[in-house]
């Protein structure tokens, strides 16, 4: 079928739906055969350059194009291919119920009803909407007084649309639904026996069961046929528009899914830039320090997390974490606990990391144990004076530290992670912070970063990277392990989230 023909016969519909994309923001709409504008709007002005594109494709066959103009985000590039698909979806079913009219010899007012039907729950992309137009127009094909249709979703209420409404009783007609979906084959009745003295005022009735995906979920049924019993016509005609109503369920749940998925992308790329916003944009200067900060997150939403607090006349306190999990659990827990952390290091009158530790876990606990989540930590307190970072570490590795005349050494944790008991009990160690001296902490992104043959990096080849590169600035030491990670990938996943903050010894 042509596209021209389906712009025609939809003309108001797409008028519609080019309303929606003026509204979101879009300067024209149009559609596209070929070379060929079909329509456009707004119509009292031609059609601006196109931003977004997306093709009208029926199995590998190319019918046409959607043109956007004025939008470019993922959103709207999921949204415009969303409506390729569903318009490609209507040529097909409109194909199918002509072919299916070339095919039969008779039934005419049957095959008219049917492209009617296709016509009238054309024009409906919501689940409600398509079985309230499926209880009318199966009715009116059938010539019966009444019609239903219940779809049974995965999630939340099922739905039972009547015509004329309140018909019957729902619960008579949920007694009906499940008895079809016992066996699933379509119910009649009467079905050689007199009816079941519930059903009322129901004197026959057909019901078919409808399969979506493989699975039962829902019926559409008639009662009350106005020139007798229902016949084996009756029940093919029936067969008939399920099955049409069934592929433009398909579409609509379709459609409803990528509408959501875009939403959630939406959202998700909006939390992202949120949670990106959390991090620093510059990194402080404190005297007598070199510092490097990055954060790598493996998804769009990470859950490790570094601040740095440095404020006039403050001590300089930095810390780094790593929540369990991943995912916007994981994130929510990111951006509660950095928070925590920050307010108890910017406001505390002294700042000593085992305070600071102790009264974020206070804070986090609860919410930790309801979602059975922990978080690593470490916290350092930098004292200009005495050349030294006071340190807490509440399960937290990889934390290497490396004296300007010595080796690089890992620092051992010496509490369990924040949220995993009531009270912290880490304690506060010290170690010097004179030129030279090295200070890295890592989240296991970096030590745990796999190579296609399954091999872990290792805290080992972390000490010997630093010693190696002990003599550059902290940034080249921080791109220099970052780099050695990823080519130890080799062009693998990033699995997880990668954080790292490097503190080193100036002279200044």
């Amino acid at each position: 079928m042509m596209l021209s023909t389906i712009v025609h016969a939809h003309y108001a519909e797409l008028a519609i739906l080019a309303g929606s994309w003026a509204a979101a923001g879009a300067s024209s709409f149009s559609i596209w055969e070929h070379q060929q504008m079909l329509a456009h709007w707004p119509t009292h002005q031609a059609p601006c350059a196109p931003t977004l594109t997306a093709p009208i494709r029926v199995g590998t066959v190319t019918l046409g194009h959607l043109r956007v103009a004025g939008l470019s985000d993922a959103a709207a590039r999921t949204r415009l291919a969303a409506d390729a698909e569903l318009l490609a979806q209507f040529i097909v079913l409109e194909s199918e119920l002509q072919q299916l009219a070339g095919d039969l010899t008779r039934g005419q007012d049957q095959l008219l009803g049917l492209y009617e039907l296709t016509q009238s729950i054309g024009g409906h992309t919501t689940i409600s909407g398509v079985l309230n137009c499926l209880a009318f127009e199966t009715s009116r094909m059938l010539q019966a007084q009444s019609g239903f249709s219940i779809f049974m979703p995965n999630e939340g209420m099922p739905l039972l649309a009547q015509y004329p409404e309140q018909t019957a009783l729902e619960d008579t007609l949920w007694c009906l639904f499940w008895e079809t979906h016992a066996d699933e084959r379509e119910l009649l009745l009467p079905n050689g026996g007199a009816l079941d003295v519930f059903l009322g005022d129901i004197h026959n009735l057909l019901l078919i069961p409808v399969r979506l995906r493989g699975k039962l979920r829902g019926a559409v049924g008639v009662f009350n046929r106005e020139t007798g019993s229902f016949t084996s016509a009756d029940i093919k005609l029936a067969h008939a528009i399920v099955q049409h109503a069934s592929a433009h369920l398909e579409n609509v749940l379709l459609y409803q899914e990528i509408v959501e998925r875009a939403r959630l992308e939406a959202e998700l790329d909006l939390a992202r830039r949120v949670q990106s916003s959390l991090f620093p944009k510059q990194l402080p200067h404190v005297p007598h320090l070199d510092i490097f900060a990055i954060s790598r997150p493996a998804f769009q939403l990470g859950g490790d997390f570094y601040t740095l607090v440095s404020h006039q006349n403050r001590p300089f306190v930095f810390a780094i974490g790593d929540i369990s999990g991943k995912g916007l659990s994981a994130a929510l827990l990111m951006t509660m606990t950095r928070t925590a952390m920050r307010s108890k290091a910017s406001f505390m009158p002294e700042p000593m990391p085992d305070a600071v530790m102790r009264h974020s876990n206070e804070d986090l606990y609860e919410d930790f144990a309801q979602v059975g989540m922990f978080a690593t930590a470490f916290v350092g307190y930098y004292q200009q004076l005495q050349q030294r970072i006071v340190y807490a570490n509440a399960g937290h590795s990889p934390v290497i530290y490396r004296p300007h005349d010595g080796k690089a050494r890992l620092l051992r944790a010496d509490s369990t992670a924040l949220g995993i008991m009531p009270v912290n009990r880490c304690e506060n160690h010290v170690v010097p912070m004179r030129p030279g001296d090295i200070m890295v902490v890592a989240t296991d992104g970096l030590s745990d970063a796999r190579d296609p043959r399954g091999r872990s990096f290792g805290d080992d080849r972390l000490l010997s990277l630093i010693d190696a590169s002990a003599d550059q600035s902290a940034r080249d030491i921080g791109e220099q392990l970052l780099t050695a990670v990823e080519q130890f990938e080799d062009g693998g996943p990033q699995e997880d989230d990668q954080t790292l903050v490097i503190i080193k010894g100036a002279v200044s």
